[in-house]
This record gives C-alpha cells, structure tokens and sequence, in this order.
C-alpha cells in the first residue's frame, strides 16, 4: 500500500531550486523579552512569523561562517604571497611574527 506523500514531501517536488532542501524542522532563536528558549518546530507546523524568525538565526549563523571562510581566505592569500608553498605550516609561513622581525 503506497502512504500518502506530507506537505514537505510535495514542497520538496515543487519546481522552485531550493524547496528540494527545505529541512524537517525548523530553530526559532530565543527572542529578549518574548521567548526565553530556543524553540525547534516541525516546518509543516511552523507559522510564517517562525519561519522568519528562523531565517534571521541562519543569516546570523552564516554571517560568522562567512567571516571565518573569508578570514583563512586572507590568511592562505597572505601565506601564498610571502612564498609558502602546500606543505609549509601556517606557523612556518609566519614565522618572524613571533620573533618581531617583518617580511
């Protein structure tokens, strides 16, 4: 006996790109003053406020993602330009920064 697809299997069938990567449930960022603790919610039962409240805790999770991808970014870029090559360690590479000397 085939089941019934839910909500989310059909969303997920859906043309958009991303709906096919929408999660089972959702994190809602506890909020001063209103709501004490973080709060997981299955999306079907999630209300439109929730979900963008789950899209404001993402953004701010991948804007510290970012800034970390983007800070050893830099740190390869700089380590590449003053000669390191794949297997010099990041400490070898910076090496006369702990001895006060400048490259």
């Amino acid at each position: 006996m085939k089941t019934k697809p839910t909500l989310l299997d059909l969303l997920r069938k859906q043309p958009e790109m991303y709906l096919r990567d929408l999660p089972e449930t959702i994190r809602i960022p506890a909020l001063d003053g209103s709501r004490p603790d973080e709060v997981v919610r299955r999306l079907e039962e999630a209300t439109i406020d929730e979900l963008a409240c789950a899209i404001q805790g993402l953004e701010v999770e991948s804007r510290s993602v970012i800034r970390r991808l983007n800070g050893l970014r830099d740190l390869h870029d700089l380590a590449r330009k003053r000669g390191a090559h794949g297997v010099t360690t990041v400490a070898e590479s910076f090496v006369e920064l702990a001895s006060g000397e400048t490259k």
